[in-house]
């Protein structure tokens, strides 16, 4: 690691447990190695003092333990270098993860004919059956396209059914209105959406669109 690595990664290391265990495992894996090393350089010394005629037998045999932990040592390095690497690139998805909150969905009035299959979805919706949901939406916006309304919740449907790809198509409809009521919580939710799929730098442009406490939160977050 740079310098610049290395201060991100301990400024990591406050606040994660988890890395900060793996940490404490590579060291004592380094300590029992260092601890390896030395008592056969003690015992080589001992054994050089006692019998001049071993040195060379011994001499091997030294190098030979010494090129085994040499080899653990680096495979240790290595092990530190995948963990370093490893909790950078989870980095977004455990940010999506601390951030993500499912829309609550609007209220229902079953009642009213004429809404009563975006209601019916919406209760599907609420119930976690987002692909029944999905699919009763699918057929209102065939004939409603551009509707702020069913391309934001079907944007959240799919986001909440862990498809981020299919969840952009429609909050980006909706995000690209500016008379649209959810114009805020779509940028939210697109940003989110960009950040699951590792595209940063959007999701960053994308948040910055929205008013949300939440959408600062994360730009925050995403900056330290």
């Amino acid at each position: 690691m740079n310098t610049n690595e290395r201060e991100v990664f301990e400024e990591k290391l406050k606040d994660n447990t988890t890395l900060q265990q793996q940490v404490k495992d590579i060291e004592t894996i380094l300590f029992g190695v260092r601890k390896a090393i030395f008592k056969n350089k003690a015992n080589h010394f001992h054994k050089t003092l006692i019998n001049k005629d071993s040195e060379i037998k011994a001499d091997k045999k030294v190098f030979n333990l010494n090129f085994k932990h040499m080899s653990i040592a680096a495979s240790v390095v290595l092990l530190l270098g995948s963990v370093w690497f490893f909790n950078q690139k989870k980095s977004n998805s455990t940010l999506f993860d601390k951030y993500y909150i499912e829309d609550r969905g609007l209220e229902t009035n079953m009642g009213e004919t004429n809404n009563y299959t975006f209601d019916d979805a919406m209760v599907d919706y609420k119930h976690g059956k987002y692909d029944k949901a999905i699919e009763k939406w699918n057929l209102l916006q065939k004939n409603q396209p551009k509707n702020d309304t069913l391309n934001y919740f079907l944007g959240v449907a799919h986001l909440a059914n862990k498809d981020a790809d299919k969840a952009i198509k429609f909050l980006e409809t909706t995000a690209n209105n500016s008379e649209s009521t959810f114009l805020n919580e779509a940028n939210f939710y697109l940003g989110l959406s960009y950040l699951k799929l590792d595209k940063t730098d959007l999701a960053i442009e994308t948040l910055q669109k929205s008013n949300s406490e939440r959408s600062k939160a994360v730009i925050e977050a995403l900056k330290e």
